[in-house]
C-alpha cells in the first residue's frame, strides 16, 4: 500500500497524472496517419520515406545514450523542457519544409526532442511512485495508464488528422505547428522528486557500472533488454508499412485516420489487460504471444488482401500493447533509480540503431520487389529473430517462477 499522504507528497501524487497529460499531448500526432501520403504527395519514394525514418534514428542514436545519461546527472524535469521545446520547434519547421533537405531538418529536431524526453518521462513516474512507496503492482498499472493515455491521445489525434485532410494536407500539418508545443508547457508544471544521483566523479566508471548491471549482473535482465528491441522493432517497422499497404488496397484518405485510431486504440486496450492476464496466466504465454503476433501479422498481410489483410494487421497492435508493459516494466523496476533514464536511452538506442539499418533495406525492398514480398521476407526474418531471443527469454523465466518475472532492484 502506498504511504499516507502529507502536505509535500501531494506534489508528486499530482506529478503522476501530470507526466499521464504530458504523454497524452505528447502523442498528439495529427499528422502520423496521412504523412506517408503527404511526403509521397510532395514527391517522395519509400526509399526516401525509410531514409527520413533512418535519419530520425540515426540522430537519436548518437544523443540518445549522453541525454539519458545527462537526464540522470542534472535532472529528469530539465531534460524534458528542453526535449518538448525542440519538438515544438520541429513541427513547425514541418510547416514550411517542401523538399528532401527540409524533411531531414525537421527529422533531426524531432528526433533531438525525441532522445531528450526518451526514458524521462518514465523514470519521473517511477521515482514519484517510489518516493511514494507505491507497490510493484501499482507501478506495472501506472505503465499501462502512461501508454493508454499516449495510445487514446493519438488516437484522437488520428481521428482529426483524418477529417482535416479533408480540407487539405497543410490544414492537418498546420495544426500539428500549434499542438506541437503543448507537450513543452505542459512540461512546465512536472516537479523533479527526489532520487539518487548518479556520482558526478567518472563518467567512465558509471557508464560500466550501468553496462554491467544490464548485461552481466542478470541473465533475465540481458534478455529482457534485447527482446524489448527487437519485438518493439518488429511492430515499428509495420506503422511505417500500413499506409503504403492501405493504399495499395485503394482505401481512401479520409479513413486513414479513424484506421490510425483503431490500430493505437487496440494498443492502448490491450496494455490495459496485461496485469490481468499476467497475474491469471503468467509472463509465458504473454511473451510467446508478444512475438508470434508480429510473425502472423506480417505472413497475414502478405497473404490476405483488403479487409481481412487490414484486420490482420491488428495482431501487431496486440503485440506492441503487451510488449511496453510487460518488458518495459520488467527493465524499469529490475533497474536502480540512478541510472533507469540511462537504461531506457539505450534501448532506443539499441532500436534506433536496429531500425537504421533494417528500415531502408525494407523501403528498397517495397520500391523493387513490391509490398507482398517484402512482408513475407520481415515474417521469416523475425522467426529467426524468435528463435535467437524469445526462446532464452522464455527459459529463463521459467528458471525462475512460472507467473512472474521477479524483481531484483526497486
Amino acid at each position: 500500500m502506498p504511504k499516507a499522504l502529507s502536505q509535500e507528497d501531494h506534489k508528486y501524487q499530482s506529478n503522476i497524472f501530470t507526466i499521464y497529460f504530458f504523454g497524452f499531448s505528447w502523442m498528439f500526432l495529427v499528422t502520423i496517419p496521412i504523412i506517408i501520403p503527404y511526403f509521397v504527395n510532395l514527391g517522395l519514394n519509400m526509399e526516401q520515406v525509410f531514409k527520413l525514418q533512418a535519419t530520425f534514428g540515426v540522430t537519436v542514436a548518437i544523443l540518445e545514450v549522453p541525454s539519458g545519461y545527462m537526464c540522470d546527472l542534472i535532472g529528469r524535469k530539465k531534460t524534458i523542457v528542453i526535449g518538448s521545446f525542440f519538438s515544438g520547434l520541429g513541427f513547425s519547421v514541418l510547416y514550411f519544409a517542401q523538399s528532401f533537405l527540409d524533411f531531414i531538418f525537421f527529422e533531426v529536431l524531432i528526433a533531438i526532442g525525441s532522445s531528450l524526453v526518451s526514458g524521462a518521462d518514465l523514470s519521473i513516474l517511477y521515482d514519484s511512485l517510489n518516493f511514494l512507496e507505491h507497490s510493484r503492482e501499482d507501478k506495472t498499472k501506472a505503465v499501462a495508464n502512461i501508454q493508454f493515455s499516449k495510445t487514446t491521445s493519438e488516437s484522437i489525434a488520428s481521428v482529426i488528422g483524418g477529417l482535416l485532410v479533408n480540407i487539405s494536407f497543410k490544414a492537418v500539418i498546420l495544426t500539428h505547428a500549434f499542438t506541437g508545443w503543448i507537450p513543452f508547457f505542459v512540461s512546465l508544471f512536472i516537479k523533479e522528486p527526489p532520487y539518487q544521483k548518479m556520482d558526478k566523479g567518472s563518467h567512465i566508471e558509471n557508464m560500466k557500472k550501468i553496462l554491467f548491471h544490464l548485461f552481466r549482473s542478470d541473465r533475465l535482465l540481458s534478455f529482457v533488454f534485447f527482446n524489448l528491441i527487437v519485438w518493439g522493432l518488429s511492430s515499428f517497422i509495420a506503422v511505417w508499412i500500413f499506409q503504403k499497404y492501405w493504399q495499395e488496397e485503394n482505401i481512401p484518405l479520409y479513413y486513414f485516420g479513424f484506421l490510425w485510431a483503431i490500430y493505437n486504440l487496440t494498443v492502448g486496450i490491450v496494455g490495459k489487460q496485461v496485469h490481468y492476464l499476467e497475474r491469471r496466466f503468467g509472463p509465458v504465454p504473454l511473451l510467446i504471444a508478444l512475438s508470434l503476433l508480429p510473425i502472423a501479422g506480417y505472413f497475414g498481410m502478405a497473404y490476405f488482401s483488403g479487409i481481412l489483410g487490414i484486420f490482420v494487421g491488428l495482431c501487431f497492435q496486440f503485440s506492441r500493447g503487451i510488449n511496453q508493459v510487460i518488458l518495459r516494466d520488467a527493465l524499469n523496476w529490475r533497474t536502480p533509480s540512478h541510472f533507469r533514464a540511462t537504461a531506457n536511452s539505450l534501448t532506443s538506442l539499441f532500436f534506433r540503431l536496429g531500425f537504421c539499418i533494417v528500415g531502408p533495406v525494407i523501403g528498397y525492398l517495397i520500391d523493387k520487389r513490391g509490398l507482398s514480398f517484402s512482408l513475407n521476407t520481415l515474417g521469416l526474418f523475425f522467426c529467426v529473430i524468435f528463435l535467437i531471443f524469445m526462446i532464452p527469454l522464455i527459459k529463463e523465466v521459467k528458471k525462475i517462477d512460472p507467473r512472474i518475472i521477479p524483481s531484483g532492484v526497486d
